[in-house]
């Protein structure tokens, strides 16, 4: 039998299964062949909540669909998948998942992510547009912000500015994540410099390295310091500190007289997923979108919803009201992203090297 033969007897076959499976309430993806893939989510304060939840509805449609989570933070998973890129590109160690502003624009520098297509995930259209990324390189699905988290039993006097970071007062008492930028260009710019000015930044953290007890790669690392007194104040997010509040952690936080520094958070496919696991992404980001599980999510980790029309729980705008927002320091992330890997070596060099 010759192949457009084939081909003519095949493609009304299937379609007639299509319609089939339609009728049946289950997606003609359901008939693929089996599907894996691995889905990134942060760890803890119920972040993972909402997708677990719309990755098992997807599921009991989806039989021949599996999806493993990847449950940690963009500061230790990124470098792993840079890793993975560089040893085989057609073999991503994460298909899709949860992104920070951080390394979603180190991503744009590494070629990391697929641009989404709007025809095949439409409820990117009620996303607000200060949350759509240059060509549709992911999409954002909330805001939270940074400001200073402290020990507040030993902490009686709170600081409020950012200075407090490199301020001498509080030597070997402070902490925050390994890798991470922000409070190295907030001494930029709060010091006569910028994100293409970075010299300022590293000269006031190379003179007060000793400030730092510790640098981080985890959450709880971050909350035991602090909780335990080994260090006393953290830059931290108003959504994590709320739900550590709730837990009973005797922690403070202050909205910084210079402003919150405003943190997006996006949705990404990784660049080398196959077109069936890039078909079961698009399909679970589309229902993410939707406001209900948008406005869950933010409810859940106290963040600003993305989706037009996602309602805001008067809990979450009581820590995190979207007016902060006007006055929020809005940073230079893809000038960020295009220098961490020279920021990295320069704070190894001139800053790590001091602790």
């Amino acid at each position: 039998m010759g192949t457009s033969l084939r081909l003519r007897l095949w493609r009304p076959g299937m379609l007639l299964l299509a319609a089939l499976l339609a009728t049946l309430g289950v997606s003609p993806l359901a008939a693929a062949p089996r599907v894996k893939l691995t889905m990134f989510i942060w760890a803890g304060a119920n972040q993972g909540v909402v997708p677990r939840e719309v990755v098992t509805r997807y599921l009991r449609t989806h039989p021949n669909v599996e999806v493993e989570f990847w449950e940690s933070n963009n500061t230790v998973t990124y470098p792993k998948m840079v890793a993975a890129k560089q040893a085989n590109p057609n073999n991503p160690l994460i298909n899709f998942g949860y992104f920070n502003i951080d390394a979603s624009n180190r991503g744009d520098v590494d070629d990391m992510w697929l641009s989404l297509n709007p025809a095949r995930i439409p409820n990117m259209a009620l996303v607000h547009a200060s949350l759509r990324r240059p060509g549709n390189r992911g999409i954002g699905y909330g805001i939270s912000a940074l400001g200073l988290m402290y020990n507040k039993n030993l902490v009686k006097d709170p600081p409020d500015s950012w200075t407090a970071l490199w301020d001498p007062k509080w030597r070997g008492k402070v902490t925050f994540f390994d890798n991470n930028f922000f409070p190295l260009v907030l001494a930029a710019r709060l010091n006569g410099g910028s994100e293409k000015n970075i010299d300022p930044g590293f000269r006031i953290w190379a003179e007060n390295a000793k400030n730092l007890r510790a640098l981080v790669t985890s959450n709880d690392q971050l909350k035991n310091l602090l909780v335990s007194g080994e260090a006393l104040i953290a830059p931290w997010f108003t959504s994590i500190w709320a739900f550590w509040v709730e837990e009973g952690a005797p922690l403070g936080f202050v909205n910084p007289k210079e402003g919150v520094v405003a943190f997006p958070i996006y949705l990404q496919i990784v660049k080398g997923s196959t077109p069936e696991q890039v078909a079961v992404a698009e399909e679970i980001i589309n229902e993410l979108l939707l406001a209900e599980n948008n406005a869950r999510y933010a409810r859940l980790t106290f963040g600003i919803p993305s989706v037009r029309g996602a309602p805001l729980s008067p809990t979450v705008e009581k820590i995190l009201n979207p007016k902060l927002l006007d006055t929020a320091i809005w940073l230079d992330w893809a000038t960020m992203g295009a220098k961490a890997s020279e920021w990295r070596q320069r704070w190894e060099r001139e800053v790590k090297s001091r602790l």
